[in-house]
């Protein structure tokens, strides 16, 4: 069991020594520990900047967001997993399934400490506009989905950073990466949607299902450049 000095190690070596990460790995080294770290992080991080979320709107949205993001992350990664393993084994990849589901956790913690580096930023944003029009609410979105993007994108570079690092010269796994990543990206950001609300002021932890994510994103772009 991992203590928190050990954690915060850990934690550190996924930032710094990307390189003895995938090397492990790769070996089979420090899966479960790495597992355990990972998954701490995601959980732990997750729901603080779920937190910061949820001052918006206050009240319960503060716990449901609390438990929303981590949810998120996790269910649209062990989602996706399957996708990433089957694909990687047919053409011809040579990544374990437990290889491969610590390389997404070590991941998707990275997602989670990019979102921390932003806490201070989001929480900013919330403190200092009160009012809340709907000029605000869109703004506020928009902030978080890139938030939420940028720290996308550094977990997808992480983790074909370490597709290439594991695999060598075998290239036969990119086709894989894409088609996954792919998939990881339309299920998460789908999955984003279906656990909305986040910013509204609602008693429900789950609005009821409608639209999809691009179209209410594309939505609320269009209203704020008209004004209302």
């Amino acid at each position: 069991m991992l203590n928190i000095q050990s954690l915060l190690d850990t934690l550190s070596q996924f930032i710094r020594d990307r390189d003895a990460v995938y090397k492990s790995i790769q070996e089979e080294k420090n899966l479960k520990e790495y597992f355990i770290a990972s998954t701490i992080a995601t959980l732990l991080f997750g729901a603080v900047y779920g937190i910061v979320m949820g001052f918006y709107a206050g009240g319960l949205q503060i716990l449901y967001d609390a438990v929303k993001i981590p949810l998120l992350l996790l269910v649209s990664l062990y989602v996706s997993l399957p996708t990433y393993y089957v694909l990687n084994g047919i053409l011809g990849g040579d990544l374990s399934l437990r290889q491969l589901t610590v390389l997404f956790m070590v991941s998707i913690s990275l997602l989670t400490m990019m979102l921390m580096a932003f806490f201070p930023v989001t929480l900013f944003f919330t403190l200092t506009t009160p009012e809340r029009t709907f000029t605000t609410y869109g703004f506020t979105v928009l902030i978080n989905v890139l938030f939420f993007g940028i720290s996308g994108v550094t977990a997808v570079s992480y983790l074909l950073q370490g597709f290439s690092r594991i695999h060598g010269e075998n290239k036969r796994w990119v086709l894989a990466m894409i088609i996954g990543s792919c998939v990881l990206a339309f299920v998460g950001t789908q999955l984003a949607w279906v656990l909305r609300p986040y910013f509204h002021v609602s008693e429900a932890f789950i609005a009821p299902p409608s639209g999809n994510f691009y179209i209410a994103l594309f939505e609320l772009i269009i209203r704020l450049l008209r004004g209302w």
